[in-house]
């Protein structure tokens, strides 16, 4: 049971919000760098938490192309809460990204995750391929619209065969320039739609997960901000689960 719940929770942690962002690109040769501290927990197979540093940035290297890296994080821990045993913290995943805005409302993404695990960290990451297609639009002065739909394609692991899973994206920022605010509302749909295969757990596919967010950045200045975020998760492909963010970042 202990490795189901890892597993569920490396797999929610390395699907949800898969790319950057789902706004426009930005101008050339700017960029972003941001600290987030993640604390999940739920009850899938009993009450478990998990608590993880994440280091991203983004450069925009020539005009409508972004590179980036995401989710370059530290587990402070990751198990059941009476689990007593080995220490479960270590490195954890990473994801280099590409977008490419080919339209101003589409843009191209392509992320690749690479497993970067130290033996303590108890969650599994396998490697994974992820394609989307992302629609932004403004829909009124100060509202803007980010979607995106994509597929997420995990390469086995070992003993583990992982479903593929079809994710729907979509989030609503509004800016409040007059208190340097800008909360907003995203929601999220996942399909599996192959099988995953693990001696502990055999999901099949067409389960399903909605995930729905809400959070807010504060801008200090034109280069420094924070963001708060919480996240609240329900259905088979990641199980049941909720997750606290606090980022710091800056824009440069």
């Amino acid at each position: 049971m202990f490795k189901k719940i890892t597993l569920a929770a490396a797999i929610a942690a390395s699907s949800s919000f898969a790319t950057y962002t789902f706004f426009p690109v930005g101008d050339a040769h700017t960029g972003q760098a941001q600290i987030t501290g993640d604390y999940s927990w739920g009850d899938e197979g009993g009450d478990w938490s998990s608590m993880q540093l994440k280091f991203s940035a983004e450069y925009v290297v020539i005009p409508n192309l972004e590179l980036s890296i995401s989710k370059l994080g530290y587990q402070l821990w990751n198990e059941p809460d009476d689990y007593d045993g080995d220490d479960t913290d270590g490195f954890m995943a990473m994801t280099f990204g590409a977008r490419y805005q080919f339209h101003p409302m589409f843009i191209a993404a392509l992320d690749l995750g690479i497993p970067l695990n130290a033996d303590e960290v108890a969650a599994v990451d396998p490697f994974e391929l992820y394609g989307a297609i992302q629609f932004t639009t403004d829909l009124i002065p100060n509202l803007s619209l980010g979607s995106e739909l994509g597929f997420h394609w995990y390469f086995e692991d070992e003993d583990v065969t992982y479903g593929k899973i079809l994710t729907l994206q979509a989030e609503l920022d509004y800016s409040i320039p007059s208190i340097h605010l800008t909360p907003w509302v995203g929601f999220e749909y996942d399909q599996r739609v192959t099988d995953t295969e693990y001696p502990e757990v055999d999901d099949g596919a067409g389960d399903n997960e909605i995930t729905i967010w809400v959070g807010a950045q504060y801008d200090i200045s034109k280069m420094l901000f924070v963001k708060a975020q919480y996240v609240f998760g329900r259905g088979d492909v990641f199980g049941d689960y909720m997750e606290l963010q606090g980022t710091v970042g800056v824009n440069f």
